[in-house]
C-alpha cells in the first residue's frame, strides 16, 4: 500500500469502495459509512491506512459494511481503549471476527511489538478468533480463537493480510450455474415466468416508492446489462458471474456484478456513459441476482421476451412520467400497415420505451424467416436489418438508456438509437443521422407526446435548430410539440416513404387559428398524400393515465413528380386569384387520392389494459403475431383499399370508408379530417326511417339568445341550471366548488359570465360535453331559470315536434353517436361549435301523435324512475330512524347533487 494519500485514494478497489458510498475523503475529513458513520482527519497517515484496509475488507474480501465498525469500545478495565477496526458476523454487530490494528507506515520494532500487543489483547477482550496488524509494507494475521497459549506469537501468526478469508468462507464457495453445461447451465423462461421475475426485479428496486419508476427502470436496465454481459462472456466450464455461491455474502456478489457491469459498459460504450454506476445497496442486488441466476435472456425467444417486457412496460410507464406507454396491438398494427421491407430504413423520432422499434424487429424478421427459408444468408439478412436499418431518438436520458437495454434483450439494435438529444435537432452523433436525418427514411413510426410547447430558444428541444426553420413555426414564438414533431418527421422521409403516427384528434379537427390545427392540415397536403386515419377508442390510452381521444394517421410524402404536379396546380390556382384553400382543392384534384378511413371501437385490449379476443384492427394468429387472413379487421380492409382504391366501397362492422381527398377537403370549413365525422355524415344521409321528415336541426329550431342581468335585482334569488350526462337538468347546487354562497342577484355583479334565461321546451346542451350526453329540453318547472354562456339554448319553431319526443330523440343511440362526430379537440372536455349542431340532420314523423306513442314507453319509464328514486329514499329514512331515531332528518351526504356538464 503506497502511504501518499493521493495514491491510496486512486487504488481500485478505493475508488470502488467511493464510488459505492462506503467510504469518501472530504474537506480534509475520512468519512466512513459502515455499522455507524464517522469521520477522522485525513491528514493522518494512520488514517491512509486505515480507509485503504477499510475499503480492502469490503471489495476484496467481501465483508458487508454495516458488519464493519471503527473505533469500537474494548471491554476491560483500561479506560479509552479503542479497536481500530472490527468486522463481525452478525448484523447487530454484537460477535467480532476480526480485530485490526493499523498503524502508519513505517513502524520501528518496538512501536509495532507494542502495537501486536494492543491487537492482541483487543482481540482477547473482544473474543474474536482472528486478530490483524497492518501498517502498509507489513501485515500479520493471527489465530486469536484461543488454540494458542496466551503469549504465542509465532506459531500462531497465519501469514499476511492476503491470508484473511473471504467472506467468512473456510473453503471456495461452490456455483451451480456452469457456462455450458446440459446439466447445470442457465435456461430459457416461458413468458409469463420471465415477466414474473423481471416484475419482481423492478419491484425490489423500486422498494415501495423509495425510488420513482423511472430511476428504478434505470437501475433495473443496468442489472440486464450486467447479466447479459454475463451471458455473453463466461466460458465453458466456467461458473457464471451473475450468481450467488455457495455462503456468499451481499457483499461479495454486488462487488462482482459492479465488475460485469463496468466491463460491459467499457465493452459497449453505446449505453452507458462511463460515470454512471449501479446505485444500489449491496443486498439489493443480491436479491435481484438471487431472482435471475437461472434463466438465461440471450437463448430465449424474442416473441416471449417482447410478450413478457410488453405486460412489464405497459404496466409502469405512466402519464405522470409524462410517458404514455403505447400498447403492444396498436404498435403491431401499425407497423402491420406500414409494410416495412428488410432494406427500409425505420426512424422512431421520439422512441420512448421502444414499443414501435421492437415490433418493426420482430414483424421484419418474421417476414424474413417466411420469403427466405432454407437459405444459408437469413440470419445475417436478420442481422443487418437489426443492426444498420432501425433508428430511434429519445430526449430523455435515462429512456433513451432503457430503450437500448431493451433492444439488446430483443437481440440488438440498440447502438442505433440518439439518446438524450431531440429529435428536433440537427446535429446528431449517429452516423446516419448525421448525415441522412432529411429524406433517409423510408418509414416513420411513432407515438409523439401531446401537450408539451416548443418555444423559440428552446434548447433542450430544439437543440442548435430553431423554431423558424419549421414551416409550422415561422411566424410563431411557440407550437405544440406534437405538431413540430409531425412536422420533422415528414422532413425525415424518403420520397415516397410512409409515416405512422399517433396523433390526438384535436389536431385533426379544431378550427381556431390559433392552435396552429388548420395550419398543420394544410401542411400535411402540401406535403403529400394522407393514406389513412384509423380513430381509436377513447380508452385507447386510458391504462397510462391519458383521456385523450386519438387517431393514427397513415401519410405518404409526395415523389418528386407529384410535388411538382401538385405545386403546379396550386400556383396556377392561386394566380387566377383562388384563396389559398380553394387552390388546395384544386392541387388535390390535379394529384388525386383517396383516403382511407375507419373507426376501431375493440382494440385488443379493454379500457383497464386486460388483453380482450375482440379487436377491430387486426386478426391474431394463435402466437399473437399478424395472421395471414385479415377479413373483417381494419387491417384487412386497408389492405383492399390499398389493392383497388378506386373500387373500395367500404363496410360498416368494423366502419371503414374512403373518400376523395379533395372532397374530404372542401366538406367542412375547417377542412377537419377526423374519420368519425365523416363515417358518421355516410350514416347520416343513409338512415331515414320510413315516412319520418328529415329536416337539419337549424331549420326546426333557433338559437334563443336573451342574456338577463341578476345583478340588476341584488336581493332575487335565482336558478341556475347544469347538465347530466343523463340529459337530466338539475339546479346548480350554491355554495359548492367556486359557486356563490346563494344565486341571489348580488353575487353576480363582478362575475365574467354571460347569462341567458331558458324556456319550457327549449333545448339546453353543454358546449363542452355534448359529446358526453349533457343535452336536455327544459320541463315546465325551470322556466326562466339561468345558464351561462357554455349552454347554448334554441327554441324549438317547429309545431311538428313534440318536445318529449325530441328529448328522447336527441338521447337515442344515433343522436350520441352523432354529438361525438361533430365534436371538435382531443381532452376529456371537447367543445361542438353551434353552427355544427345546427348543420345536423333531425328526422321524426309529422304525425305528433305518432310521436307521442313512440316515446311514451321512455316517459313512462322516466316517471316511474323518479317514483322509484322518491320511494327509495323514503324507504331509508324510514330505516334510519329505526336505528338512530332521529325522524326524517337528512345527513349532509343526501343533500348533495352530483353534477355533471358544468
Amino acid at each position: 500500500m503506497p502511504l501518499d494519500p493521493a495514491e491510496v485514494a486512486s487504488l481500485p478497489y478505493v475508488r470502488e469502495a467511493i464510488a459505492r458510498g462506503f467510504v469518501e475523503v472530504r474537506n480534509d475529513r475520512a468519512v466512513y459509512h459502515l455499522h455507524k458513520d464517522h469521520d477522522y482527519d485525513w491528514t493522518d497517515p494512520e488514517e491512509w491506512v486505515r480507509l485503504a484496509l477499510v475499503a480492502w475488507l469490503i471489495v476484496e474480501k467481501g465483508y458487508p459494511p454495516k458488519r464493519i465498525d471503527i473505533e469500537v469500545l474494548v471491554p476491560r478495565r483500561v479506560p479509552g481503549d479503542f479497536a481500530d477496526i472490527v468486522v463481525f458476523s452478525d448484523d447487530r454487530c454484537r460477535s467480532p471476527y476480526l480485530v485490526v490494528e493499523t498503524k502508519s507506515d513505517p513502524q520501528s520494532q518496538a512501536s509495532r511489538r507494542q502495537a501486536i500487543e494492543q491487537l492482541i489483547g483487543n482481540a482477547n477482550s473482544l473474543r474474536s478468533p482472528m486478530a490483524l496488524y497492518d501498517e502498509c509494507s507489513a501485515s500479520i494475521l493471527f489465530d486469536t480463537s484461543g488454540a494458542y497459549p496466551a503469549m504465542e506469537r509465532e506459531a500462531n501468526q497465519r501469514g499476511g493480510r492476503s491470508a484473511v478469508p473471504d467472506q467468512y468462507l473456510a473453503s471456495p464457495p461452490r456455483y451451480r450455474f456452469i457456462a455450458g453445461s446440459t446439466a447445470s447451465d442457465i435456461r430459457t423462461a416461458d413468458a409469463r415466468s420471465l415477466e414474473n421475475k423481471v416484475r419482481r426485479t423492478h419491484s425490489v428496486i423500486w422498494a415501495g416508492g423509495k425510488r420513482d419508476p423511472l430511476t428504478s427502470f434505470d437501475e433495473w436496465s443496468k442489472l440486464l446489462f450486467a447479466k447479459v454481459h454475463d451471458e455473453r462472456t463466461t466460458p465453458n466450464g466456467e461458473p457464471r458471474r451473475f450468481q450467488i455461491g455457495s455462503g456468499e455474502t451481499a457483499t461479495t456478489v454486488a462487488s462482482r456484478v459492479h465488475q460485469l457491469f463496468a466491463q460491459a459498459a467499457e465493452q459497449d460504450k453505446t449505453i452507458f456513459p462511463e460515470e454512471i454506476r449501479i446505485k444500489l445497496p449491496d443486498e439489493k442486488i443480491y436479491e435481484i441476482v438471487q431472482a435471475l441466476q437461472g434463466i438465461s435472456i440471450t437463448n430465449t425467444d424474442i416473441d416471449t421476451i417482447g410478450h413478457a417486457f410488453e405486460r412489464f412496460f405497459g404496466s409502469v410507464f405512466r402519464g405522470e412520467l409524462g410517458q404514455y406507454f403505447t400498447m403492444r396491438q396498436i404498435c403491431r398494427f401499425m407497423v402491420a400497415a406500414s409494410d416495412i421491407e428488410p432494406d427500409h430504413y425505420v426512424i422512431d423520432p421520439a422512441a420512448g420505451s421502444g414499443g414501435f422499434l421492437l415490433e418493426a424487429l420482430l414483424q421484419v424478421w418474421h417476414y424474413i424467416d417466411r420469403r427466405f427459408s432454407g437459405q444459408w444468408e437469413i440470419e445475417r439478412l436478420k442481422y443487418d436489418f437489426a443492426m444498420l436499418h432501425v433508428y430511434g431518438i429519445e430526449i430523455h436520458e435515462i429512456l433513451a438508456r432503457i430503450l437500448k437495454i431493451n433492444l439488446l434483450l430483443h437481440h440488438d439494435g440498440h447502438t442505433n438509437i440518439e439518446g438524450d438529444r431531440s429529435c428536433l435537432d440537427t446535429e446528431f452523433t449517429n452516423q446516419r443521422l448525421k448525415t441522412s436525418w432529411k429524406g433517409g427514411f423510408h418509414r416513420v413510426l411513432g407515438n409523439p407526446p401531446f401537450g408539451d410547447t416548443v418555444k423559440t430558444g428552446d434548447r433542450d428541444l430544439l437543440g442548435n435548430n430553431s423554431l423558424s426553420a419549421f414551416t409550422l413555426g415561422k411566424t410563431r414564438t411557440q407550437v405544440p410539440s406534437e405538431h413540430i414533431i409531425l412536422e420533422r418527421g415528414i422532413e425525415m422521409l424518403h420520397d415516397g416513404g410512409r409515416l405512422a403516427f399517433v396523433i390526438p384528434d384535436g389536431l385533426l379537427n379544431n378550427q381556431g387559428e390559433l392552435s396552429n390545427c388548420p395550419q398543420l392540415r394544410g401542411l400535411l397536403v402540401r406535403s403529400g398524400c394522407i393514406e389513412a386515419i384509423i380513430s381509436l377508442p377513447d380508452y385507447a390510452f386510458r391504462k397510462a393515465g391519458a383521456q385523450n381521444k386519438t387517431s393514427i394517421l397513415f401519410f405518404r410524402k409526395f415523389t418528386a413528380a407529384e410535388r411538382t404536379r401538385w405545386a403546379n396546380a396550386y400556383r396556377a390556382a392561386k394566380k387566377q386569384g383562388a384563396s389559398a384553400a380553394v387552390a388546395i382543392e384544386a392541387a388535390l384534384k390535379a394529384v388525386p387520392y383517396r383516403v382511407f378511413l375507419a373507426e376501431a371501437n375493440v382494440i385488443g385490449y379493454t379500457p383497464t389494459g386486460q388483453k380482450s379476443e375482440l379487436n377491430d384492427l387486426y386478426q391474431s394468429d394463435p402466437n399473437g403475431m399478424i395472421a395471414d387472413d385479415q377479413s373483417g379487421s381494419i387491417l384487412g380492409e386497408m389492405r383492399a383499399f390499398r389493392d383497388s382504391p378506386g373500387t373500395y366501397e367500404g363496410r360498416l362492422q368494423p366502419d371503414c370508408m374512403a373518400l376523395e381527398a379533395a372532397a374530404m377537403w372542401s366538406a367542412h370549413p375547417s377542412h377537419r379530417l377526423d374519420p368519425k365525422y365523416f363515417l358518421f355524415k355516410r350514416e347520416e344521409s343513409a338512415v331515414t326511417p320510413e315516412g319520418w321528415l328529415r329536416i337539419p336541426i337549424g331549420k326546426v329550431m333557433k338559437r334563443r339568445g336573451e342574456q338577463v342581468h341578476p345583478e340588476w335585482k341584488p336581493e332575487e334569488e335565482v336558478t341556475v341550471l347544469t347538465i347530466a350526462q343523463t340529459g337530466e337538468l338539475r339546479a346548480r347546487q350554491a355554495g359548492k366548488g367556486r359557486t356563490p354562497p346563494s344565486w341571489q342577484g348580488m353575487y353576480f355583479e363582478d362575475m365574467p359570465t354571460k347569462w341567458f334565461a331558458v324556456c319550457s321546451g327549449d333545448v339546453a346542451f353543454s358546449g363542452i360535453d355534448l359529446w358526453k350526453g349533457c343535452i336536455a329540453v327544459v320541463p315546465p318547472e325551470f322556466d326562466r331559470a339561468l345558464v351561462s354562456s357554455e349552454f347554448p339554448v334554441y327554441e324549438i319553431v317547429d309545431d311538428r315536434l313534440d318536445p318529449q319526443f325530441l328529448s328522447a330523440l336527441l338521447r337515442s343511440r344515433y343522436y350520441r353517436r352523432a354529438f361525438r362526430a361533430i365534436t371538435t379537440g382531443h381532452s376529456n372536455r371537447r367543445r361542438t361549435q353551434p353552427e355544427d349542431f345546427e348543420e345536423l340532420e333531425i328526422s321524426f314523423p309529422e304525425d305528433i301523435d305518432e310521436q307521442r306513442r313512440l316515446v311514451a314507453w321512455v316517459v313512462d319509464a322516466r316517471r316511474r324512475l323518479r317514483e322509484g328514486d322518491a320511494a327509495l329514499k323514503e324507504a331509508m329514512l324510514a330505516f334510519s330512524n329505526v336505528i338512530d331515531q332521529r325522524g326524517d332528518e337528512q345527513y349532509e351526504d343526501d343533500l348533495v347533487v352530483d353534477e355533471e356538464g358544468d
